[in-house]
């Protein structure tokens, strides 16, 4: 995966990527090839699976052909150990790792041109200031207030201890990147900035594809789980208000529009790692 980066530096675990000099990649060119990449190991880790499965497993998914491995992983990989691992369970979370850390770069080289673009806006702006004095004080202001901006908001934000995202309200700033989350049903924790989803207010009303759909218990601790809408309201019949979602474990559920969350491909597939990770780690323990 990281042939398609030239003149970058990839820290160790392989999580971040710093360009070297910016000015001589072409971010859109390395984007396009980061979504080759992906999609050739999607189809080879689809194929892969599905070469490996019996007829009867093949037949509970009403298909001719592979299916998508991250759309439907809880019930491939549930079927790979019914039949005992054809395929090394290591093999398949290294090519899981690949079109995840593919996501990651994609997401990453978005951020960057658009901090690009920010910094030339901000550029400008310095230019009209007749003091650059003034301009600094002014951008340390700025920045302080964004730091805060957060402070009361309510949010949904992931639990370390589920995976799952849950409501809460945003205490304080601990640094650039964490805030403390007073959790409504849990107690506070420190949460990474990507991992909160500001919630409440007037907000934009989206066609809708992967969202975070909000789950009611019976103990009224609402929670949200990624989710992939497959089925919108009839729109011939006015009572119908509800949108079918597949849930991350490959499970259907009806939701309210006030009840789903729009969210990017590339946060569906982390939330649904994260979760499994944790149900995991539970599960050993």
């Amino acid at each position: 995966m990281f042939q398609v980066l030239p003149l970058a530096h990839v820290t160790n675990d392989k999580k971040q990527v710093t360009l070297i000099n910016p000015q001589a990649v072409n971010l859109d060119a390395y984007k396009e090839k980061l979504e080759q990449a992906i999609k050739s190991y999607e189809r080879r880790l689809n194929l892969i699976i599905w070469r490996a499965l019996s007829q009867e497993e093949r037949d509970k998914f009403e298909q001719d052909g592979p299916v998508s491995y991250m759309e439907h992983k809880e019930a491939l990989l549930k079927a790979l150990e019914d039949l005992g691992w054809p395929v090394p369970y290591e093999d398949v979370m290294l090519l899981e790792d690949e079109i995840l850390s593919g996501l990651t770069y994609l997401q990453q080289a978005s951020d960057l041109q658009e901090a690009a673009k920010k910094e030339i806006q901000r550029t400008s702006t310095s230019q009209i200031n007749s003091s650059k004095e003034v301009g600094g004080t002014r951008g340390k202001r700025q920045k302080g207030k964004a730091l805060d901006a957060l402070k009361g908001k309510k949010v949904i934000a992931r639990s370390e201890i589920t995976g799952f995202y849950c409501p809460g309200t945003v205490v304080r700033t601990i640094n650039s990147t964490h805030v403390l989350v007073d959790f409504t049903y849990a107690e506070a924790q420190v949460v990474p900035l990507k991992f909160i989803v500001t919630v409440g207010g007037a907000m934009p009303c989206p066609s809708l594809q992967y969202v975070f759909a909000r789950i009611g218990t019976p103990s009224g601790n609402d929670y949200y789980v990624p989710a992939i809408v497959i089925a919108t309201p009839n729109t011939a019949e006015a009572e119908d208000k509800l949108y079918t979602v597949l849930k991350y474990n490959n499970k259907k559920e009806h939701c309210v529009r006030s009840g789903l969350i729009k969210i990017s491909q590339t946060k569906y597939a982390w939330s649904c790692r994260y979760i499994r990770i944790t149900h995991m780690m539970d599960y050993l323990m």
